[in-house]
């Protein structure tokens, strides 16, 4: 017995979207959307007719509203779409000219007074046309681009690391960390160079040491340090292509808490007046009773000197949403902007057991759901029956099987292992969609994601970024439960699923090497893990 992998993505499935995995078998039903028509037009007034694969173009009557603020249009009204083929569509439109500019598209269309968002959209045909998928067709349609988003987006980008070009182009901030404070008061360290953002870059300093925290204190102690110090972040701040300064100082004595204030403040007002910005990450206050302690940082004033705070909630997500109203509702009480907060969002799967949490990617977490078990310890020969399990999802065994977390919102597991019971959350395009709801609910600036690196790993959430860029809010949903159902395929012989995560294989009449896969899924992408089994020939008789 081999097993292949250890981990495999199902090919086909690299885009971040839900239910994707199921739309070979539906068929998807491409259309591509053509108009005539004859200058002068009018963008949003309709302008000539055309039809294609059941899709029915009418001229509109010149009384569809102009482009909404912050939006430039691309292409024509399209209106009175009809079509009699069931969806999903890939709809491709023409533009009004060559575009070579990609970034923040979308397909609106017009409904209840309003324009709303229904697709991203990329540019096709060397950019005379923009193409997106919908699931149902819409009466009309445009292609817009986004030239103003209506929240902050900022992240974090590790030194070393490479962007996530999508991430970049819904970003409208990015904070490239690598740098540090020294005892001197100087800094350290390099950060990653930033090519195509579309906003703007703001380098982090960080403290993420004993001994940055340690350089901390010793600074906030010393007036000709703090000096120093505001001095370094100055300059940093005015070197080319950086707009201001991220400072991320999260474990300050409590004893220096007036320190830190003033150095927020000096550093503040030095900042602005070279007009640069300055932005804070502080750790959420913690309540003991009904009493609140902000440690050393005093939130109304950090948050009325700085242009932006960041909300660093705690990680476990089975309490981020409890601990972060908590927190956002204990700060709005305090009369704190929360115009001026933002949520910091880890782009993290977790796994917590009775050794504490531990972070992983996304890749890691389906891993562990897709590992594979033969029960059966006799030698495989043919047309014998062999027990297969998923090892971390069989719930004979005690485990869960995939399902949604309606306290942490998001697809989790849990499983038999080291210490007891150990339960996996799978952070992805669902679940974040839910603290963006959140942040929406608040009336926060926007969130702050904590790694855009370039990873294949990690989940691939920058479309309901985009919405939630685009709109200020999202509408979030949970996962199929058909969808977290595990599936199995084999190279040949009988299978017989069970719900359970199990599997009995009557094997091939024929002996050689026969594939065994088990398909998972977090309702949004699925991965797949094989293994080899052999079937070998029966002993001859005595």
């Amino acid at each position: 017995m081999s097993e292949q992998g250890p981990f495999s993505r199902r090919e086909g499935d690299q885009d971040d979207k839900s239910a994707r995995f199921i739309l070979a078998g539906m068929g998807i039903l491409a259309i591509v959307l053509f108009v005539l028509f004859a200058s002068p037009f009018s963008i949003f007034g309709g302008g000539g007719d055309g039809d294609s694969d059941g899709t029915t173009l009418g001229a509109g009557d010149g009384r569809v509203p102009g482009v909404p603020d912050g939006f430039e249009a691309l292409s024509i009204h399209f209106d009175d779409l009809a079509t009699n083929e069931s969806g999903p569509y890939v709809l491709t439109m023409p533009l009004l000219q060559q575009v070579s500019d990609g970034r923040n598209l979308g397909l609106y269309t017009f409904e209840d007074g309003r324009w709303k968002r229904v697709s991203s959209a990329i540019l096709v045909s060397n950019g005379t046309a923009a193409s997106g998928e919908v699931d149902e067709m819409p009466s009309n349609l445009a292609v817009l681009r986004l030239l103003s988003s209506a929240v902050q987006i900022s992240g974090w980008l590790p030194a070393g690391a490479q962007a996530d070009p999508d991430a970049l182009s819904v970003l409208t901030t990015v904070n490239p960390a690598g740098f540090a404070p020294t005892l001197e008061g100087a800094l350290t360290g390099t950060a990653s160079s930033i090519e195509g953002a579309s906003g703007n870059v703001v380098p982090t300093v960080r403290a993420a040491t004993p001994e940055a925290d340690g350089a901390v204190d010793a600074i906030l102690a010393s007036p000709a340090l703090l000096d120093e110090h505001v001095t370094a972040l100055v300059q940093l701040s005015l070197q080319n292509g950086n707009a201001g300064v991220d400072i991320d100082y999260a474990r300050v004595s409590p004893a220096r808490k007036a320190d830190f204030t003033a150095f927020i403040t000096v550093l503040a007002g030095q900042l602005h007046q070279a007009n640069r910005t300055l932005s804070v990450t502080l750790p959420a206050p913690t309540r003991s009773g009904v009493s609140w302690d902000t440690g050393a940082y005093d939130w109304e004033e950090i948050v009325a000197q700085a242009d932006l705070v960041k909300l660093r909630p705690v990680e476990d997500p089975s309490l981020f949403f409890q601990n972060a109203g908590d927190v956002l509702a204990f700060l709005a009480g305090r009369n704190v902007d929360l115009k001026k907060v933002s949520l910091v969002i880890s782009r993290d799967s977790h796994e917590s057991a009775s050794d504490g949490l531990t972070a992983m990617t996304l890749h890691q977490a389906l891993a562990l759901a897709s590992e594979i078990e033969v029960r059966t310890a006799s030698t495989i020969t043919p047309n014998s029956s062999v027990v297969i399990v998923g090892r971390n999802i069989f719930q004979d065994d005690g485990a869960s099987g995939l399902v949604w977390d309606e306290q942490a919102r998001a697809v989790s597991f849990d499983y038999p292992g080291r210490g007891g019971t150990r339960r996996v959350w799978l952070e992805n395009s669902l679940s974040i969609a839910f603290k963006l709801e959140l942040a929406a609910q608040y009336g926060l600036a926007g969130v702050a994601i904590t790694d855009i690196s370039n990873d294949p790993a990690q989940a691939d959430f920058w479309e309901p970024l985009r919405a939630y860029s685009e709109t200020g809010s999202v509408i979030p949903a949970t996962a199929n439960s058909i969808m977290l159902r595990p599936a199995w395929e084999v190279q040949a012989g009988n299978p017989q699923a069970e719900a359970k995560g199990n599997l009995v294989w009557t094997a091939p009449s024929q002996p050689g090497s026969y594939d065994v896969t088990l398909v998972v899924s977090d309702g949004v992408i699925r991965a797949s893990r094989s293994i080899q089994l052999e079937v070998q020939a029966p002993a001859p008789p005595n």
